[in-house]
Protein backbone atom coordinates (compact mmCIF):
# COMPACT_ATOMS: atom_id res chain seq x y z
CA UNK A 1 0.00 0.00 0.00
CA UNK A 2 1.47 3.65 -0.71
CA UNK A 3 0.36 6.34 1.75
CA UNK A 4 0.95 10.07 2.09
CA UNK A 5 1.42 11.54 5.15
CA UNK A 6 -0.04 14.96 5.88
CA UNK A 7 0.20 17.36 8.60
CA UNK A 8 -0.45 21.07 9.61
CA UNK A 9 -2.21 21.70 6.21
CA UNK A 10 -3.71 25.13 8.25
CA UNK A 11 -6.64 25.98 5.84
CA UNK A 12 -4.38 25.92 2.82
CA UNK A 13 -6.06 24.85 0.22
CA UNK A 14 -3.73 25.57 -2.71
CA UNK A 15 -0.86 23.65 -1.20
CA UNK A 16 -2.75 20.83 -0.50
CA UNK A 17 -4.09 20.47 -3.84
CA UNK A 18 -0.76 20.50 -5.23
CA UNK A 19 0.20 17.74 -2.69
CA UNK A 20 -2.78 15.77 -3.27
CA UNK A 21 -2.32 16.17 -6.92
CA UNK A 22 1.36 14.82 -6.54
CA UNK A 23 0.11 11.77 -4.47
CA UNK A 24 -2.06 10.62 -6.82
CA UNK A 25 0.74 10.45 -9.67
CA UNK A 26 2.66 8.82 -7.40
CA UNK A 27 -0.18 5.88 -7.01
CA UNK A 28 -0.99 6.81 -3.52
CA UNK A 29 -4.24 5.08 -2.12
CA UNK A 30 -4.49 6.24 1.97
CA UNK A 31 -3.60 9.52 3.58
CA UNK A 32 -2.89 9.76 7.07
CA UNK A 33 -3.45 13.25 8.37
CA UNK A 34 -1.72 14.82 11.78
CA UNK A 35 -3.86 17.24 12.59
CA UNK A 36 -4.15 21.00 11.75
CA UNK A 37 -5.92 21.22 9.37
CA UNK A 38 -7.34 24.21 10.12
CA UNK A 39 -5.81 27.63 11.42
CA UNK A 40 -3.40 30.24 10.39
CA UNK A 41 -5.07 30.64 6.45
CA UNK A 42 -8.79 30.55 5.11
CA UNK A 43 -9.66 27.37 3.22
CA UNK A 44 -11.26 25.07 6.18
CA UNK A 45 -13.78 23.98 4.39
CA UNK A 46 -11.88 23.25 0.85
CA UNK A 47 -9.67 21.13 2.62
CA UNK A 48 -11.98 19.23 4.34
CA UNK A 49 -13.86 18.82 0.95
CA UNK A 50 -10.33 17.75 -1.11
CA UNK A 51 -9.77 15.28 1.73
CA UNK A 52 -12.81 13.75 1.53
CA UNK A 53 -12.29 12.60 -1.95
CA UNK A 54 -9.86 10.04 -0.63
CA UNK A 55 -9.39 7.17 2.29
CA UNK A 56 -7.87 8.96 5.05
CA UNK A 57 -7.69 8.71 8.87
CA UNK A 58 -6.87 11.91 10.84
CA UNK A 59 -6.00 13.24 14.55
CA UNK A 60 -6.35 16.77 15.82
CA UNK A 61 -4.09 18.97 16.99
CA UNK A 62 -3.80 22.08 18.60
CA UNK A 63 -5.34 24.40 16.17
CA UNK A 64 -8.87 22.26 16.20
CA UNK A 65 -8.37 22.23 20.22
CA UNK A 66 -8.06 26.31 20.46
CA UNK A 67 -11.62 26.10 17.96
CA UNK A 68 -13.26 24.36 20.43
CA UNK A 69 -12.08 26.36 23.42
CA UNK A 70 -13.16 29.86 20.97
CA UNK A 71 -16.59 28.27 20.33
CA UNK A 72 -16.88 28.03 23.96
CA UNK A 73 -15.36 31.50 24.58
CA UNK A 74 -15.78 34.84 22.80
CA UNK A 75 -12.52 36.17 24.90
CA UNK A 76 -10.46 32.88 24.03
CA UNK A 77 -11.22 33.81 19.98
CA UNK A 78 -10.18 37.05 20.92
CA UNK A 79 -7.04 36.24 22.14
CA UNK A 80 -5.98 33.07 19.07
CA UNK A 81 -7.64 36.04 16.87
CA UNK A 82 -4.78 38.30 18.01
CA UNK A 83 -2.14 35.72 18.09
CA UNK A 84 -2.37 33.36 15.37
CA UNK A 85 -5.05 35.92 12.84
CA UNK A 86 -8.77 35.42 11.45
CA UNK A 87 -8.60 31.94 10.34
CA UNK A 88 -10.41 30.24 13.52
CA UNK A 89 -13.19 32.76 12.81
CA UNK A 90 -13.53 31.56 9.19
CA UNK A 91 -13.48 28.21 10.22
CA UNK A 92 -16.60 28.59 12.36
CA UNK A 93 -18.53 30.42 9.69
CA UNK A 94 -18.11 28.62 7.34
CA UNK A 95 -18.21 25.20 8.23
CA UNK A 96 -21.26 23.20 8.41
CA UNK A 97 -21.62 22.25 12.73
CA UNK A 98 -21.15 18.55 12.01
CA UNK A 99 -17.74 19.64 9.84
CA UNK A 100 -16.67 21.72 13.14
CA UNK A 101 -18.01 18.92 15.55
CA UNK A 102 -16.10 16.12 13.64
CA UNK A 103 -13.07 18.21 13.65
CA UNK A 104 -13.05 19.14 17.10
CA UNK A 105 -14.15 15.27 18.48
CA UNK A 106 -11.21 13.56 16.95
CA UNK A 107 -8.67 12.20 18.51
CA UNK A 108 -5.58 13.72 19.54
CA UNK A 109 -3.63 10.43 19.28
CA UNK A 110 -4.19 7.01 17.78
CA UNK A 111 -2.59 3.94 16.63
CA UNK A 112 -3.72 2.08 13.55
CA UNK A 113 -2.49 -0.74 10.57
CA UNK A 114 -2.30 -0.13 7.49
CA UNK A 115 -0.60 -2.25 5.10
CA UNK A 116 0.77 -4.67 7.42
CA UNK A 117 3.12 -1.56 9.57
CA UNK A 118 1.95 -0.21 12.56
CA UNK A 119 1.82 3.35 13.37
CA UNK A 120 1.49 5.52 15.86
CA UNK A 121 0.09 8.88 15.32
CA UNK A 122 0.20 12.46 16.92
CA UNK A 123 0.50 15.80 16.87
CA UNK A 124 3.38 16.63 19.07
CA UNK A 125 4.31 13.55 20.37
CA UNK A 126 3.34 10.46 22.24
CA UNK A 127 3.70 11.75 25.40
CA UNK A 128 2.26 15.43 24.56
CA UNK A 129 -0.11 16.80 21.73
CA UNK A 130 1.71 19.89 22.24
CA UNK A 131 5.58 18.75 22.26
CA UNK A 132 8.01 20.17 19.76
CA UNK A 133 10.05 17.51 18.36
CA UNK A 134 12.58 19.50 16.03
CA UNK A 135 14.96 17.67 13.49
CA UNK A 136 17.35 18.76 16.24
CA UNK A 137 16.17 17.11 19.10
CA UNK A 138 18.14 15.74 21.95
CA UNK A 139 18.63 11.73 21.63
CA UNK A 140 16.90 11.52 25.27
CA UNK A 141 13.70 13.00 23.77
CA UNK A 142 13.94 10.86 20.97
CA UNK A 143 13.92 7.79 22.53
CA UNK A 144 10.89 8.99 24.75
CA UNK A 145 9.09 9.06 21.68
CA UNK A 146 9.78 5.62 20.78
CA UNK A 147 6.56 3.87 21.07
CA UNK A 148 6.93 0.08 21.66
CA UNK A 149 5.48 -2.63 18.96
CA UNK A 150 5.28 0.50 16.69
CA UNK A 151 7.19 0.24 12.80
CA UNK A 152 6.83 4.37 12.37
CA UNK A 153 5.93 7.44 14.99
CA UNK A 154 3.83 9.63 12.94
CA UNK A 155 4.05 12.97 14.21
CA UNK A 156 3.59 16.76 13.37
CA UNK A 157 3.30 20.06 14.84
CA UNK A 158 6.93 21.64 14.27
CA UNK A 159 6.34 22.56 10.60
CA UNK A 160 10.17 20.97 9.95
CA UNK A 161 10.37 17.52 8.47
CA UNK A 162 12.59 15.10 10.33
CA UNK A 163 12.76 10.87 9.70
CA UNK A 164 15.35 9.65 12.92
CA UNK A 165 16.44 7.04 11.58
CA UNK A 166 18.59 4.22 13.33
CA UNK A 167 16.64 3.22 16.53
CA UNK A 168 13.74 0.83 15.96
CA UNK A 169 10.66 2.43 15.48
CA UNK A 170 11.35 5.12 12.90
CA UNK A 171 10.26 8.70 14.34
CA UNK A 172 8.91 10.44 11.02
CA UNK A 173 7.62 14.55 10.75
CA UNK A 174 6.61 15.03 7.38
CA UNK A 175 6.62 18.69 7.85
CA UNK A 176 4.13 20.77 7.25
CA UNK A 177 1.63 21.20 4.06
CA UNK A 178 0.31 25.00 4.84
CA UNK A 179 3.34 26.48 6.27
CA UNK A 180 6.20 25.43 5.56
CA UNK A 181 8.70 27.03 8.36
CA UNK A 182 12.48 26.20 6.61
CA UNK A 183 11.15 27.33 3.08
CA UNK A 184 8.14 28.32 1.74
CA UNK A 185 6.42 28.08 -1.53
CA UNK A 186 6.58 24.18 -0.41
CA UNK A 187 3.95 21.75 0.88
CA UNK A 188 5.61 19.00 2.70
CA UNK A 189 4.40 15.52 2.76
CA UNK A 190 5.64 12.14 3.10
CA UNK A 191 5.12 9.04 1.26
CA UNK A 192 5.49 5.20 2.80
CA UNK A 193 5.35 2.41 0.54
CA UNK A 194 4.18 -0.40 3.03
CA UNK A 195 5.47 -3.06 0.78
CA UNK A 196 9.32 -1.79 0.36
CA UNK A 197 8.89 -0.09 4.10
CA UNK A 198 10.49 2.82 1.72
CA UNK A 199 9.79 6.37 3.06
CA UNK A 200 10.42 9.37 1.20
CA UNK A 201 10.33 13.18 2.23
CA UNK A 202 8.14 14.99 -0.81
CA UNK A 203 7.96 19.11 -1.54
CA UNK A 204 5.73 20.14 -3.47
CA UNK A 205 5.81 23.55 -5.18
CA UNK A 206 2.68 25.89 -5.16
CA UNK A 207 2.17 29.19 -5.99
CA UNK A 208 1.58 31.46 -2.82
CA UNK A 209 0.53 34.71 -4.42
CA UNK A 210 -2.71 34.89 -3.97
CA UNK A 211 -2.69 33.56 -0.48
CA UNK A 212 0.00 36.14 0.69
CA UNK A 213 -2.41 38.82 -0.56
CA UNK A 214 -5.31 37.66 1.46
CA UNK A 215 -3.07 36.89 4.54
CA UNK A 216 -1.92 40.24 4.25
CA UNK A 217 -5.39 41.83 3.43
CA UNK A 218 -7.30 39.94 6.56
CA UNK A 219 -4.74 39.70 9.04
CA UNK A 220 -2.31 43.09 8.31
CA UNK A 221 -1.41 42.87 12.23
CA UNK A 222 0.36 39.77 11.68
CA UNK A 223 3.25 39.69 8.80
CA UNK A 224 4.17 36.61 9.81
CA UNK A 225 1.60 34.79 8.07
CA UNK A 226 2.73 36.20 4.75
CA UNK A 227 6.16 36.41 5.16
CA UNK A 228 6.40 32.75 6.32
CA UNK A 229 4.87 31.38 3.09
CA UNK A 230 7.74 34.09 1.00
CA UNK A 231 10.65 32.59 3.27
CA UNK A 232 13.28 31.08 0.37
CA UNK A 233 10.36 30.86 -1.96
CA UNK A 234 11.56 31.23 -5.76
CA UNK A 235 8.55 33.21 -6.54
CA UNK A 236 8.10 35.54 -3.66
CA UNK A 237 9.96 38.18 -6.09
CA UNK A 238 6.71 37.74 -7.77
CA UNK A 239 4.42 38.51 -5.14
CA UNK A 240 5.15 42.02 -4.06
Amino acid sequence: MKIAVLADIHGNAGALRAALVEARKRGVEQLVVLGDLIGYYYAARDVLEQLREWPFVAIRGNHERMLADALKNDDAMQTYRERYGSALDVAATTLEPQDIDWLIGLPDRTSIQLGGMALELCHGSPRDPDEYVYPDAKAATLAACRVAGTDLVLMGHTHYPMLAAGERPLLLNPGSVGQARDRGGFACWCRIDTDTRVVVLERTPYDTRALVKEARRRDGHLPYLADVLERGNPMAAQTA
